[in-house]
């Protein structure tokens, strides 16, 4: 009688876990932190203050109101060139401070 095998796969073993500790997603964020200046370019990120996560929502915090006022009219662009950067869709909202 042949024995079933549960061996895995060391890189299979290691996304699940990710995935079951939604640590997927804390990677995704801290590389979109880091990677802030080239999703939105150098006058956006030298004007960030601060950026952070709950859930699907992304708080960005800017110091010109000329600026805020600019990309609140594209949202969406910046949705986009977020969720591309990551490769799926890490954020569903923007909340421009």
């Amino acid at each position: 009688m042949a024995k079933k095998s549960n061996l895995i796969k060391l890189g299979d073993a290691i996304n699940q876990l990710f995935k079951e500790q939604k640590l997927d997603v804390k990677i995704s964020q801290f590389t979109i932190k880091n990677s802030w200046k080239d999703i939105v370019g150098d006058l956006v990120a030298n004007s960030t203050t601060d950026i952070f996560f709950n859930d699907k929502t992304i708080f960005i915090t800017l110091k010109s109101a000329a600026l805020k006022q600019e990309l609140s009219f594209r949202k969406e662009e910046l949705l986009n060139n977020i969720n591309k950067f990551c490769g799926y869709k890490l954020v569903e909202h923007i909340v421009i401070r």
